[in-house]
């Protein structure tokens, strides 16, 4: 069923209406003017629909502010951070938290023993050197500075400071040839591969001593008594190998045989260092063990000449 508008007087119907519109039929039933301009007002006039009267609703009150609960907390939502610290303190109060705790505090620990307890490095010094490999230093005081080209090779020579008559010659950090008027003035070295008339580094203080003997009368020129090593541990132990103390041996050779001293430099043998805490100590010994004292350096002055290493010529000629 639709509804359809009449062509002629342009009003709705329905198309199953058997009349069709209804101003046409009271037309064709021969009504009057007056009633077919009512049945126009009429059908020209809007359906009204029929509904339920609206109730208003009632005019809402305003909303007071609420006042906190005294017996709920005032703060806002934790935020994103503080739930994760929260969760991490969970974490470690907790039986996993305190196996985790307590493993850092062993390798803590571990790590603080290891960094602290003391530490042998065995590095003997002076090192011993093999016999085969020892080579003579036939340089004998006052010979001319050409022979230690010879042997040694040629260089150019270094200032020696405060000391303006001096020439130095260094071939390596522990052999050096001092100069005085192109002659020789002194040979000094501390290396255990090289050794002047049986003497070297290395050789114990008695096989020193036997040795300076066949120069001349061996004498000991250190003033004072030398300081005791520390006890650490089970180690004797001076505070470097520089600090270790030094006792020296001469010997005067004279004319008819030479016009030159003899000098050796003792220092207790260190077997190693003692790595503790940062430092380095050198390790001389254990327990009550006597301390082996050797020789770390020898030293050939010229004594026919005046030198900053003796008090004046002592041989007479001597310049």
């Amino acid at each position: 069923m639709a509804l359809v508008r009449c062509p002629i007087h342009k009003i709705p119907y329905n198309d199953e209406n058997p009349r069709g519109c209804p101003a046409c039929a009271l037309e064709k039933e021969g009504a009057g003017e007056a009633r077919i301009m009512q049945e126009l007002a009429k059908a020209s006039q809007p359906a009204r629909r029929v509904s339920s009267p609206e109730v208003a609703p009632p005019p809402e009150e305003p909303a007071l502010p609420q006042e906190p609960s005294p017996f709920e907390p005032i703060w806002e939502e934790p935020l994103e951070e503080e739930s994760r610290l929260r969760a991490w303190r969970r974490a470690l109060v907790g039986p996993r938290g305190l196996a985790i705790g307590a493993g850092i505090i062993v390798v803590l620990a571990v790590t603080l023993y290891l960094t602290t307890r003391p530490r042998f490095v065995a590095q003997a010094h002076p090192a011993a050197a093999v016999d085969q490999d020892v080579r003579p230093l036939p340089i004998e005081p006052g010979a001319p500075v050409t022979m230690v080209f010879a042997l040694l090779g040629t260089q150019a020579p270094r200032p020696v400071p405060d000391e303006p008559r001096l020439a130095r010659y260094s071939y390596g950090t522990d052999l050096e040839v001092d100069v005085i008027n192109e002659a020789v003035y002194a040979v000094t070295f501390s290396v255990p591969n090289r050794s002047w008339r049986g003497l070297r580094a290395g050789v114990p203080e008695q096989t020193a001593r036997g040795t300076l003997a066949l120069l001349g009368t061996p004498e000991e020129v250190t003033r004072g008594s030398p300081a005791t090593p520390e006890l650490r541990g089970s180690y004797l132990v001076y505070p470097s190998l520089e600090q270790r103390p030094r006792r020296t041996l001469r010997a005067e050779v004279r004319p008819p045989n030479g016009c030159f001293d003899v000098l050796v430099d003792l220092q207790p043998r260190a077997a190693g260092l003692l790595l503790q805490e940062g430092n380095r100590y050198a390790v001389v010994g254990r327990g009550e063990e006597p301390l082996e004292w050797a020789i770390t350096r020898v030293r050939v002055v010229d004594r026919s000449v005046s030198g900053p290493y003796a008090d004046g010529p002592a041989c007479q000629g001597g310049g």
